[in-house]
């Protein structure tokens, strides 16, 4: 049926493009016809727009049409290769159009345009009117030359008015958001070989946007996220645009790149998805996702014209996709701890070496960590890459107030700086931004106590221990390897004292749960356990029997809105604190999920 009345209105404004270009040939002929070879008309303009619009068959039987009845109306005899030569017109235009220059817009107008004249009217045309005129129909070509360009002109006014071009047809079909979403994530990422080749050949394709983008980088097994929510609050209330690149997203896919705390509106990712797709489909050797995500990410900075970029490493450092910078001001390695020790490395040695290779030459590192082995690796690679390294230290670090309403702490010469995110190993995330920020000052950027101090009091950072409701109390918090769960558990051990918890938990199964269950189960009086929506998901009962192992009462659930549910249930009744921990993946339904059961 769709079909049917796309054919009848196709038929329908192809009859109308005949009658307007017959109006136009009668029209030019009572008034510009200054005798015979010498008559001036623009009645190709309706044949070119049909071959653009329905191609060349449709514009091919236009132009014949127009040229017939034109003839038949005004008295005259058709010529058959004058006839060709307008059915020319609407076949090349049509041609041209639909299999050279596919993108709409006023390089197509004109192109089509161009070549429909040059082998229509001025070739075919001419060589038809040689029968008449003899040589006196080559002073046709100086007339054609000086119509073509008029006529172009006037399809390109008619087809950049949004109006005509919406009801001809002519306006592109853009992506839609839930299209590039679809695109993004349709890329696999299984089986690539690991290297900077493909980000490098992508962004190559797209002008090399990182190129013109000055970056502070960092890597880390843990606390990256908060480090760059902090530096980039600073670095906005210093006055600058500043980027930032995060992984994974908590809520929304468009907080992995936002500017000035905004994170990218759907209709720039769709645009900027767009941009990028032909250039990726048109590799032999496709991006990862991932790959994908970060050339969309730095032309958007780039687009943005951002001062600088905090840009977040997705998974170690040396040949993550974000390691194509060569632009960096400051490299931060917020800690090393065993993580995705089947790609990195076994050894916290090995994995130290992946992330120490984003160390550019002769620009300063900041090592966060408390490793010693790490330690190593980081000062013997900037050393071989003659990089000032700093350290952030803890001795000038003291804890004035520590409760869920914020902290209050003192460092070096900052007195009294507050922080709103939780957690205890805040303060030693919101330390390395200090530090961070004393070495950016060195590089030249200004900043001042007044944009520290807001900065890092205002700085907003989702699932890592937040407080998400009062009654119950719901912290959530997205531990998700032994490192960020032996905090999680130090943090309720500091707010809560002896209290126990309720703890709603999910797990990858790549992940050492056993080790996660035990320290949870520190703090634990139930365990409300569930399956995280991930194919490396583990499942809710197999981890239900972990707790069990450890004296924890455990019960599994099949959805997250159960596991809250139950467990805000019985929080409430028996005053208790949730705490949700494990994954990340889970914190959108989680907070659904809680917003849900508080207004029921």
């Amino acid at each position: 049926m769709q079909k049917n009345r796309q054919s009848i209105r196709t038929i329908t404004t192809a009859a109308m493009m005949v009658a307007v270009g017959v109006v136009i040939g009668l029209v030019c002929k009572t008034t510009l016809d200054f005798g015979g070879i010498f008559r001036i008309t623009f009645e190709n303009v309706p044949v070119i727009l049909s071959g653009i619009l329905y191609g060349p068959i449709i514009g091919g039987a236009v132009g014949v049409l127009v040229d017939l009845l034109s003839c038949l109306s005004s008295g005259q005899s058709p010529l058959p290769l004058v006839a060709v030569g307008s059915a020319s017109i609407g076949i090349v235009s049509g041609v041209v159009s639909k299999y050279v220059v596919k993108k709409k817009g006023n390089k197509q107008i004109i192109i089509s345009g161009a070549a429909a004249h040059i082998i229509g009217s001025m070739i075919i045309k001419v060589i038809g009117l040689w029968e008449i005129y003899q040589y006196s129909a080559l002073f046709r070509i100086p007339i054609y030359m000086a119509i073509a360009p008029l006529e172009i002109c006037i399809l390109c006014m008619l087809l950049n008015r949004k109006s005509f071009a919406k009801i001809a047809g002519y306006t592109e079909k853009k992506m839609t958001y839930t299209e590039a979403l679809d695109y993004i994530h349709s890329v696999s990422w299984t089986f690539c070989k690991p290297g900077l080749d493909r980000i490098n050949e992508l962004c190559k394709r797209l002008g090399n946007p990182q190129k013109s983008l000055k970056f502070i980088h960092v890597a880390g097994t843990n606390g990256k996220g908060s480090f760059c929510s902090m530096l980039s609050s600073v670095l906005k209330e210093a006055g600058y645009k500043v980027g930032t690149f995060t992984s994974p997203y908590v809520k929304t896919f468009n907080e992995r790149m936002s500017i000035n705390g905004e994170m990218i509106s759907n209709s720039a990712l769709a645009e900027l998805t767009e941009l990028v797709k032909p250039y990726a489909d048109k590799m032999k050797d496709k991006p990862t996702e991932f790959e994908l995500i970060t050339a969309i990410a730095l032309e958007y900075f780039k687009r943005s014209g951002c001062d600088y970029v905090v840009l977040e490493c997705g998974l170690g450092g040396r040949l993550d996709s974000t390691n194509i910078i060569d632009t960096s001001i400051l490299s931060v390695i917020t800690g090393i701890a065993l993580d995705h020790t089947s790609i990195l490395g076994e050894t916290i040695p090995e994995i130290a070496m992946e992330k120490s290779g984003i160390i550019k030459s002769g620009i300063p590192v900041l090592w966060c960590g408390n490793d010693k082995d790490a330690q190593a690796v980081i000062s013997d690679k900037a050393s071989e890459m003659n990089a000032p390294l700093y350290e952030a230290g803890r001795e000038e670090l003291t804890v004035k107030s520590q409760t869920l309403d914020g902290t209050v702490f003192d460092y070096g010469k900052y007195s009294s700086v507050e922080i709103s995110l939780l957690g205890t190993y805040q303060v030693q995330n919101a330390t390395n931004v200090l530090c961070a920020v004393d070495i950016l000052k060195t590089v030249g950027l200004e900043i001042s106590d007044e944009a520290i101090y807001n900065g890092m009091k205002n700085a907003k950072w989702n699932a890592r221990f937040e407080l998400i409701s009062n009654t119950p109390r719901v912290i959530f918090d997205g531990g998700h390897n032994p490192q960020g769960v032996c905090e999680a558990v130090a943090s309720i051990k500091k707010y809560l004292g002896e209290e126990k918890v309720y703890t709603i938990t999910g797990v990858m199964a790549d992940k050492d749960y056993e080790y996660i269950a035990s320290k949870i189960s520190e703090v634990t009086e139930k365990a409300f356990c569930l399956t995280p929506n991930n194919p490396r998901a583990l499942g809710a009962k197999e981890y239900a029997v972990v707790f069990e192992k450890n004296g924890i009462e455990a019960k599994a659930f099949d959805t997250v809105y159960d596991a809250v549910s139950a467990a805000m249930n019985e929080a409430l009744m028996e005053n208790k604190t949730v705490l949700c921990l494990g994954s990340l993946y889970m914190y959108a339904e989680v907070q659904a999920a809680v917003e849900n059961h508080t207004r029921a």
